[in-house]
């Protein structure tokens, strides 16, 4: 179902809200830690939280190959509140693939290593979950990730559009299934800038930031 095709209720729209993670630099000893996340989840308390899980691995209970954020603290938080996580990741690849083909590949590999590391750095300086959530983080991260898309290729780039259109379409389907409900959306930084900009088209969305959640 996309975005357009989707049925809306009428007269109702859902508060969502999109909270950038960190995957495994949430293990490190940064301020946006896996217990800040706990925290921060645990005070807002949403209806929803639509994780980036796998539907196919949620309905298995197979969390082994689940980011480091929801098999450690919020499946758990989950279980010990009123939270219902619904999982809508992609069931296809949801990351970047490295460039495989075509001219001076490993010049762009290196690159791309390069970026990488580079987007690391900056979100370990960012480190705070305001910081990583900010306008300004946002634009970098895009920039960069817009920047690896386009060095890696064609079939990188239609992987990830397609990953994040499919991230997109399983949010709204669970909204529209329950309308009217808090919803918080956990998903990686590197896609959330560009979640935000088409969460906001939707007409039965209303995006606040997860402070105002």
């Amino acid at each position: 179902m996309s975005m357009t095709d989707a049925e809306e209720t009428p007269g109702v729209r859902t508060r969502i809200a999109v909270l950038g993670t960190l995957a495994e630099l949430h293990q490190e000893p940064i301020k946006y830690d896996l217990k800040t996340l706990r925290r921060l989840v645990k005070d807002l308390q949403p209806d929803l939280l639509c994780a980036e899980i796998r539907p196919e691995d949620w309905q298995s209970g197979d969390l082994s190959t689940a980011l480091p954020e929801y098999r450690e603290v919020l499946v758990p938080l989950s279980r010990q509140t009123d939270i219902v996580i619904v999982p809508v990741r992609s069931s296809k690849g949801s990351e970047l693939i490295a460039p495989k083909g075509g001219t001076l590949l490993g010049l762009r590999r290196l690159i791309v290593r390069l970026l990488n590391s580079l987007l690391r750095r900056i979100q370990r300086l960012a480190s705070g979950p305001r910081a990583i959530n900010s306008a300004l983080f946002g634009v970098t991260c895009h920039s960069i990730c817009t920047l690896i898309a386009w060095l890696s290729g064609p079939e990188a780039q239609q992987a990830w559009s397609e990953a994040n259109r499919a991230l997109l379409d399983n949010i709204l389907a669970a909204v529209r299934r329950d309308p009217g409900r808090r919803v918080l959306v956990t998903v990686d930084c590197r896609r959330s800038h560009w979640l935000i900009h088409d969460l906001r088209r939707a007409p039965d969305v209303e995006l606040v930031d997860y402070r105002h959640l």
